[in-house]
């Protein structure tokens, strides 16, 4: 989902997704939050969170991005995780898509 928001560098043999193009602490927490624990499983399949709180692993990566996890191997079981409110995730994405 990053790929939509994060401005693209790109080169001639690839694209990168630059994540300082998009102000994380612009993300609003309006409606509020889950706390969530994050698993051992859940560090070997990052999708499952979301998955859990969205009904698809669509948004796995902006969660973490949130969350400024920039690799979910560095965690450990028992790390809480804010996961936002869909509708506060769905206008973020909205308002930063070019």
């Amino acid at each position: 989902m990053l790929e939509k928001i994060f401005k693209i560098i790109s080169t001639e043999t690839e694209t990168i997704y630059d994540p300082m193009s998009v102000d994380i602490n612009s993300f609003l927490w309006a409606s509020g939050y889950y706390n969530h624990k994050i698993t051992q499983r859940e560090i070997e399949k990052p999708y499952l969170i979301s998955l859990q709180y969205y009904g698809t692993v669509d948004y796995e990566d902006i969660i973490l991005w949130l969350n400024n996890i920039p690799d979910v191997f560095e965690l450990v079981p028992g790390i809480e995780l804010r996961i936002p409110k869909l509708v506060d995730l769905k206008k973020f994405i909205v308002d930063n898509t070019a």
